[in-house]
């Protein structure tokens, strides 16, 4: 059978899409683009909050072991220097530099602090430093969250990881204090407070101070807190010293370890309004800021906006 010419189709004859339909198509994957990444973006969120939670739990692992081999004392509180003013949102540092005369001997440039203890104290290692670090364990000091974060982020522009070198951050915020009477009264201030010192000049004690109304005197010793003594009390949480170090951290609050082991999500409405109420967005200056770092705490043991 012979077909006709009239009857063959040319191949550049074949219909193809026309403007209105590939506009419809990319309408159609515009939209489901729209739908698909809200539902993303939420659980890459979630798979963060729960490495964050992971980490916080077994830093408690390593607490514990801190506690039982120092008679129940465990390295939370502050930094500042050893003597003058000093303020409890310095609470997430894991190495500060400091003097030849006052350094970690291991180290002659820096001073372990808080945290940081847990690394001098051989609990957690510091694993391969400067360009290409890996952290070793100590990546449970860093959430995920704050990946690319400049200031607090693991190995970030302005945190190398060089803990033996220079101050280090980390991404989570200690307890600075437990006992101020009166948090809810402006220029109030705990009696319990513990501060590390920073190193900064010759011959500063390796023990914490004991801070006064937001001034350490270079000698009194401060009593460490002890584990078993917190009992149910907040201890650690995602940096909450300021409304920019929440931000780079999980939407809409943050995670909280406690002392008897747990940890938890806790929502923005326990720290957002000492946040927004604190002008100067820090609570570095301890005179001034001390008491609402200490409702946060507050806010957090009791799991409610207390002030």
């Amino acid at each position: 059978m012979i077909i006709s010419a009239s009857k063959r189709r040319s191949p550049s004859r074949e219909r193809a899409f026309t403007l209105v339909e590939l506009l419809v198509v990319i309408g159609i994957i515009a939209v489901l683009i729209s739908i698909l990444l809200p539902t993303l973006t939420k659980a890459r969120e979630a798979s963060k909050r729960t490495q964050c939670l992971s980490n916080l739990r077994q830093i408690a692992t390593y607490l514990n072991m801190y506690a039982n081999a120092n008679n129940q004392q465990v390295p939370i509180g502050y930094s500042g220097p050893a003597k003058g003013q000093v303020g409890q949102g310095n609470n997430y540092y894991l190495t500060r530099n400091a003097v030849l005369a006052s350094a970690d001997p291991d180290s002659k440039l820096v001073r372990y602090v808080i945290l940081g203890l847990l690394i001098k104290a051989g609990y957690v290692s510091e694993g391969v430093k400067g360009a290409n670090a890996t952290g070793g364990n100590a990546r449970i000091f860093y959430c995920p969250s704050f990946d690319g974060d400049r200031f607090h982020g693991f190995n970030s522009e302005e945190n190398p990881w060089t803990p033996g070198f220079a101050s280090v951050r980390c991404t989570y915020s200690a307890r600075p204090s437990t006992n101020n009477p009166t948090p809810g009264t402006a220029g109030s201030h705990a009696t319990d407070g513990v501060v590390w010192s920073t190193g900064g000049t010759a011959g500063e004690p390796f023990y914490p101070l004991k801070p006064v109304a937001a001034q350490t005197d270079g000698v009194t010793k401060a009593a460490m807190f002890r584990l078993n003594k917190l009992k149910n009390k907040a201890i650690l949480s995602d940096v909450s010293s300021s409304s920019t170090r929440v931000q780079p951290a999980h939407v809409r609050g943050i995670n909280v370890l406690f002392a008897n082991g747990g940890a938890r999500w806790v929502d923005e409405g326990l720290f957002k309004k000492q946040l927004e109420h604190n002008p100067f967005d820090d609570f570095n200056n301890g005179a001034r800021d001390d008491y609402l770092t200490d409702q946060i705490w507050f806010n957090f043991d009791n799991d409610k906006q207390n002030f």
